[in-house]
């Protein structure tokens, strides 16, 4: 029997992996946190997110598996250089505990369950590089992600209130309460959905990655496939442009640049596919053209057009925490103020100033980075970027390989204006382990 019981391990041990590297993908648009977790910023606070204990799942039954495709990863150069760059980054995290600007008031937990998260985050990653389920299965987690997740915000846009989902983590909404986030034009103040995220901003962030694994469908060969992609898209595209997420929308936009190219490259795009390309794109291009019609109010205060305090206050209070992150870097530009401590070193600039406001994250990754984990952070930050990148183009081209590291782009360029991608588990997750995917090995199936 335990001769059994050891054959039918063997035969299907990477099953519980490829099960937690999915419900990963599928928990990222999900703030959920089990009830009794610490509600302060502690050291255990990210272990309440459920998308955390998944992870630990992924981990553990990789660990308990021997390892599978680790060797693999280390005979392939740049996927060895990639992960050692990301697990030192992960490493230098946790040593920013001893020289932290919050261990000097005796709160080196702040710093540790920032470097837990981060580091379970990356483990999470290196899972995924060396033992990845096909691509195509990660693909159908975001799209049925990219299905319900704008279906909840057509709810919460259409009642102009949260939806009653308080059990899957849903935060009260009411738009005339202050600290929603909203959008405000011609006296109207109009709620922005969040979903099941604690910001719109993220909610679109998902959207952006979901809508780009979407794409994978569009240039598929089958006309079912083509047609629900399509349909997909465009019902997510819509409500992509109801998050008003500026950041989001340039996110989508570097994407699809991304893509294009690469699956030109790949020679994927075949007379038939080119057709209906086309006209995926010509629909995609009248929805934006109907929702501008729909929404022009909104639309010109987001872009600055008139005297609105909300987007005037945005703007001014982005470029304060940029300028207390270029301060930060010039104390500390080696080391930084250690992993998560931003917030806390903002607070006590405010103290000598007038501005009503909270420490938080400066919404810039790579300036959040510096100022952190100083330049050997940045450096090693975009080194694994760079690396993961590489190992992806050095993959055969697919729709799906395409598509998550399109998604990884897009991020990036989100992370230009936000801080998400840095600071939360669940994004850290979609950032790495798309990245990781994409440069896994193995011939992925092109339909």
């Amino acid at each position: 029997m335990l001769i059994s019981l050891r054959s039918h391990f063997i035969r299907h041990h990477l099953l519980p992996i490829h099960a937690g590297i999915l419900a990963v993908f599928a928990l990222i648009p999900v703030w959920y946190r089990f009830p009794g977790s610490p509600r302060a910023y502690t050291q255990l606070y990210s272990t309440g997110f459920l998308i955390f204990g998944a992870m630990l799942w992924t981990v553990g039954w990789w660990l308990l598996a021997g390892l599978p495709g680790f060797a693999e990863l280390r005979r392939d150069k740049v996927r060895r250089w990639w992960a050692l760059a990301l697990l030192l980054l992960a490493l230098w995290g946790f040593g920013s505990i001893t020289w932290s600007y919050t261990g000097t008031f005796s709160r080196p937990d702040i710093t540790a369950g920032a470097a837990l998260q981060f580091g379970v985050s990356v483990l999470f990653a290196l899972v995924v590089a060396c033992a990845a389920p096909p691509l195509r299965w990660i693909i159908r987690v975001f799209v049925v992600g990219l299905l319900w997740n704008s279906l909840l915000a057509f709810g919460q846009v259409a009642l102009q209130h949260d939806l009653g989902l308080r059990f899957l983590g849903e935060f009260p909404l009411d738009p005339a309460r202050s600290g929603i986030s909203i959008v405000q034009a011609e006296g109207m103040r109009w709620l922005r959905p969040y979903g099941l995220l604690p910001h719109p901003n993220m909610l679109g962030g998902f959207l952006v990655i979901a809508l780009l694994a979407a794409f994978a469908w569009v240039v598929n060969r089958r006309r079912v496939v083509w047609a629900v992609g399509v349909c997909l898209v465009l019902l997510g595209l819509w409500a992509l442009l109801l998050t008003f997420s500026r950041s989001a929308w340039l996110g989508l936009a570097a994407g699809g640049f991304t893509a294009l190219p690469l699956l030109i490259r790949g020679r994927l795009l075949q007379r038939v596919t080119r057709g209906r390309l086309i006209i995926t794109i010509g629909a995609v291009l009248l929805a934006a053209g109907l929702f501008a019609l729909l929404y022009y109010p909104f639309l010109a205060s987001r872009a600055g057009v008139g005297s609105e305090s909300i987007e005037l206050r945005s703007v001014s209070d982005r470029s304060i925490y940029a300028a207390f992150a270029v301060r930060a870097i010039g104390e500390r530009p080696v080391t930084g103020v250690g992993m998560g401590n931003f917030p806390w070193r903002a607070s006590y600039y405010l103290q000598f100033t007038s501005f009503d406001l909270q420490g938080e994250p400066v919404h810039q990754v790579f300036l959040l980075a510096w100022a952190e984990l100083g330049l050997v952070g940045l450096i090693l930050t975009i080194l694994a970027l760079m690396l993961g990148i590489e190992a992806a183009l050095r993959r055969e081209v697919d729709p799906s390989r395409t598509a998550l590291l399109a998604g990884v782009v897009a991020l990036i360029v989100v992370g230009l204006f936000d801080h998400y991608p840095w600071t939360l588990p669940q994004f850290q997750a979609a950032w790495w382990g798309m990245l990781a995917a994409a440069g896994a090995p193995g011939r992925t199936r092109v339909t």
